[in-house]
């Protein structure tokens, strides 16, 4: 693999509000609700207080990422253009489906 090939990662989004698209759901024994997708906008951190949504009646619930995971590692915050699965405080699976966003508290 030639590095010179590799893209440099933009530096542009990551001050902007949070925006996460979800590709998909799981429910993990042990753990919890879980989704993966990736960070089109901001940065998202361990413990972050985020919106998702819209649910069946455009409704946004507030949700707490309790882990982050990039390539099955454990890291403390993902920036925008990278993929990630979160385990989720306090939600259903039931309550979620693919194409919801996860996006931040701000303004509301």
């Amino acid at each position: 693999m030639c590095l010179n090939s590799l893209t440099s990662r933009t530096e542009g989004n990551d001050n902007e509000p949070t925006e996460f698209q979800i590709d998909d759901t799981y429910s993990v024994p042990g753990v919890g609700t879980a989704i993966s997708g990736t960070c089109l906008r901001g940065i998202i951190t361990l413990n972050d207080n985020l919106l998702l949504g819209p649910d069946a009646v455009d409704h946004f619930l507030p949700v707490a990422m309790k882990s982050i995971h990039r390539k099955r590692m454990n890291v403390k915050h993902v920036r925008a253009g990278q993929t990630a699965s979160f385990a989720l405080k306090k939600i259903k699976r039931s309550q979620m489906r693919k194409g919801m966003e996860s996006s931040s508290l701000l303004g509301v």
